[in-house]
């Protein structure tokens, strides 16, 4: 890709999700293999977000201030895996719910 700015040299950015790479330059395909391959995780990779609303929608807010939550800017994040675990519970209760009225109404 060719930006158009406002200096002397045209600069030119390679974007893999764009198209193959062009054939003038095949070192750039050895070297985008390379960071496909090296797969570095961040350190939230295994966390989720949830803002307080959400927390309180899952009734998790009893966990706030815990080790289980990071806090975060305007939210937190919880492991994955819980996060995974507390909204299974959260649809299960619902449809329970949602049951038990079908059974009442009928």
């Amino acid at each position: 890709m060719l930006l158009a700015l406002d200096a002397s040299q045209i600069p030119a950015y390679f974007i893999p999700a764009l198209g193959p790479v062009p054939k003038w330059c095949s070192s750039l395909e050895s070297l985008t293999e390379e960071l496909e391959e090296g797969g570095q995780t961040s350190i939230y990779d295994n966390y989720k977000f949830l803002t307080k609303e959400d927390l309180e929608k899952l009734n998790l807010t009893n966990l706030i201030g815990t080790n289980l939550l990071r806090a975060y800017m305007h939210g937190f994040f919880i492991e994955f895996r819980l996060y995974k675990k507390a909204r299974l519970l959260f649809f299960l209760l619902f449809l329970v719910k949602d049951i038990m009225q079908l059974k009442n109404s009928g």
